[in-house]
């Protein structure tokens, strides 16, 4: 008997002196990590980079995030993209990077609103192409910085301790928005079968679209009508938008167009629920009219790895929240990808306008 006391004694003191026993470290030994975050656009004359450092340290990970020294090193780094042919043969060109600072971060969890990161702008354009009206006439023209033929590939050295990390991404080709077509307006009839059809090509290279249809690039449909609120007090027109569509569109391997279809009646509920009315009666009382502007039409298309970046990370809807990690740097974390964003605007056409003022001109106030 006295045995088993003195056995259960042994176990409950062990036990105590364990369960005592706090001071561990949970932190690993630190680690050069880099952080980057970088979409090539070929329309754009500037291209960014986000390069950082990931930090560790013991207490509350947010209050180091609010410092610019945990997460920037405190020296430059040899950053570069090389431009190579579509097969990776040969090299073309070479764009540096170079330092500034943005001065308009919004608050979050990282420090602001002042934030390093590397910039560079491509020494000359690559092709001029030019956009036409139904006429034929050349309304305007497009600068390509970039050519989405190449392959680009980022090298970034760290001249201190001689540790390299690279990634590579091709460019989302060029594609038109073939509907509406070339006519200069957008009519939505408040009809319930009445629809109208957003149409685009496929981002694809004509000469390789075995490859192409195999892409699962993610598209985003965006439209937005833009009107005009003119205030008595002032007399100045205050420019407002509202969206009508925000939507993910994933093409089939077969297609070479994809295609949104869009209740025009929804123009109609959409004008009615989401064209601020002002909480204070006087204030709207004061919008004398409100004047029908563009619809703008933008299709934003994800390169290949941005896109399966945005799948892995996009929120769960699972009880399952624990994440795989995606990267595609080498000896880094992060994500080096493209993006291209095109876009068309057209006018309302006068017979909508017309049902705008139909359905409640005292409320909505659309004078044309």
């Amino acid at each position: 008997m006295n045995s088993l006391k003195n056995i259960i004694l042994f176990i409950i003191t062990v036990f105590l002196f364990s369960s005592c026993e706090t001071d561990f470290d949970t932190n690993a030994e630190w680690k050069d990590i880099t952080v980057i975050y970088g979409l090539l656009d070929q329309k754009d004359s500037l291209q960014y980079l986000k390069i950082n450092k990931a930090f560790l340290g013991e207490g509350n990970a947010l209050i180091y995030a609010q410092e610019p020294d945990s997460s920037n090193y405190p020296y430059l780094l040899e950053v570069k993209i090389e431009e190579w042919d579509e097969v990776g043969n040969y090299l073309i060109k070479t764009i540096e990077f170079d330092t500034t600072t943005i001065y308009n971060k919004e608050p979050g969890i990282f420090y602001y609103p002042e934030q390093i990161i590397y910039k560079s702008k491509p020494y000359d354009y690559y092709e001029i192409k030019y956009v036409f009206n139904i006429h034929g006439d050349t309304v305007s023209r497009e600068k390509f910085w970039l050519n989405d033929k190449s392959i680009y590939r980022l090298c970034i050295k760290n001249l201190v301790t001689g540790k390299e990390i690279t990634a590579e991404t091709q460019l989302v080709h060029d594609f038109d928005i073939t509907k509406p077509g070339l006519i200069n307006f957008i009519k939505f009839t408040n009809h319930p079968e009445s629809q109208t059809e957003f149409e685009w090509d496929r981002p694809c290279d004509a000469n390789d679209w075995n490859e192409c249809k195999n892409q699962q690039l993610k598209n985003e449909l965006a439209v937005i009508f833009n009107y005009g609120e003119l205030e008595i007090d002032s007399w100045d027109t205050v420019q407002k938008s509202i969206i009508l569509i925000s939507s993910s569109v994933y093409p089939k391997p077969s297609d070479d167009e994809l295609n949104y279809y869009y209740r025009d009646e929804n123009f109609f509920y959409t004008c009615l629920n989401k064209i601020p009315y002002y909480d204070d009666p006087a204030k709207e009382a004061k919008i004398v009219g409100r004047y029908s502007g563009t619809v703008d039409i933008i299709v934003s298309v994800a390169g290949e790895e941005y896109t399966l970046y945005m799948q892995v990370y996009e929120p769960s809807t699972s009880i399952v929240q624990e994440k795989p990690q995606y990267t595609n740097i080498d000896n880094g974390i992060g994500i080096f990808s493209s993006r291209y964003k095109k876009s068309k605007s057209k006018r309302i056409h006068t017979e909508t306008v017309a049902d705008l003022q139909d359905i409640d001109d005292n409320v909505l106030k659309f004078v044309y």
